[in-house]
């Protein structure tokens, strides 16, 4: 028995290479799934008290049976220092994903409530249909996420909750899917260099976000392909108009609330926006009906985000932005 199983780990061990990006992933198997739910057993006590070092603790975990050893990261910067729970990041230990029948993507971001109470879960979800809205702009340059329901298991008491959380997929996914790499030295680039920027710029402006910039890459990953030109996938829009959180922050000296709507366009070339206002336009119909059909949000937040955006239509239509 032990040498049968020595002789599968190393089977498993040599085939690693080639498996690396072949056949599904995780994040595959999860979105496959509405409604998922998984567990995670850590410590909770020793996440929290760490929650401002780069230590690393251990957890485990558990998908329909699937037991999965994994290391769990604190992340983010205002969110780690303020937040009840912390966002995280889980990488997933390689062989037993392996042994699952799934491929070696393995370092996913988790996006966790940041408050306890149902505004956080609001907030959640808000995030998680920003997410969903960008990817109906830009279907293949946008993260995929993935709403969960978690039970977090702390280790240290035997305690239990259970909370939404938002997994993103892995920026090798990502780069696979783009034929890409991720450039973390591609600043100050001139408009020119990048496909996408005014559809970037009008996106973050639809959704009221100033928490980003392209000429220092913060809440984008720039895609650089063969040509060397750059593609912008955006994330991170926790404090955006159409989440309003209410533990947010105003990020831009001309907002006075949440909501207030910046136009940020940092490069000296004005905006080319007609083609992506045309094609904004044209998905008016499309992204308001998925926002309606989003159901895990309630009815008034639905309603109260769709209000919002039907002013950015409207100020689309009438020249207003960018100009």
């Amino acid at each position: 028995m032990l040498r049968s199983t020595f002789f599968l780990i190393l089977l498993v061990m040599c085939a690693l290479p080639l498996s690396a990006k072949k056949g599904e992933s995780l994040f595959d198997r999860w979105s496959r799934t509405e409604g998922k739910s998984i567990d995670i057993y850590l410590n909770l006590d020793t996440l929290l008290a760490n929650r401002n070092t780069t230590n690393v603790m251990r957890g485990t975990v558990v998908d329909s049976g699937l037991h999965l050893g994994v290391d769990i990261h604190v992340r983010g910067r205002f969110r780690r220092r303020t937040c009840a729970l912390p966002p995280i990041l889980l990488q997933f230990d390689k062989d037993p994903l392996v042994l699952a029948g799934l491929n070696t993507h393995n370092d996913y971001k988790l996006v966790t409530p940041c408050t306890d109470d149902a505004a956080g879960q609001d907030a959640i979800l808000r995030e998680n249909l920003v997410y969903e809205l960008y990817r109906t702009i830009d279907p293949e340059a946008s993260y995929r996420t993935h709403l969960l329901t978690i039970t977090y298991h702390n280790t240290a008491d035997g305690s239990s909750f259970t909370s939404y959380g938002l997994v993103i997929e892995d920026t090798d996914e990502l780069e696979d899917r783009l034929e890409a790499s991720n450039c973390e030295d591609c600043y100050n680039q001139p408009v020119a260099n990048y496909t996408n920027a005014e559809t970037v710029a009008l996106f973050q402006y639809m959704v009221g976000n100033a928490d980003y910039s392209t000429s220092l890459a913060r809440n984008l990953k720039l895609m650089q392909a063969e040509d060397g030109r750059l593609t912008a996938v955006p994330y991170d829009f926790d404090f955006c108009g159409v989440v309003n959180p209410t533990y947010g922050r105003l990020i831009h000296p001309e907002q006075d609330n949440m909501t207030d709507r910046v136009w940020v366009w940092e490069f000296q070339a004005l905006p080319q926006l007609d083609q992506a206002a045309s094609e904004f336009a044209l998905l008016e119909d499309e992204l308001l009906a998925q926002v309606e059909a989003y159901t895990p949000l309630s009815y008034d937040s639905r309603r109260e985000i769709k209000v919002y955006l039907k002013d950015f239509f409207r100020d689309l239509k009438r020249n207003r932005i960018g100009r």
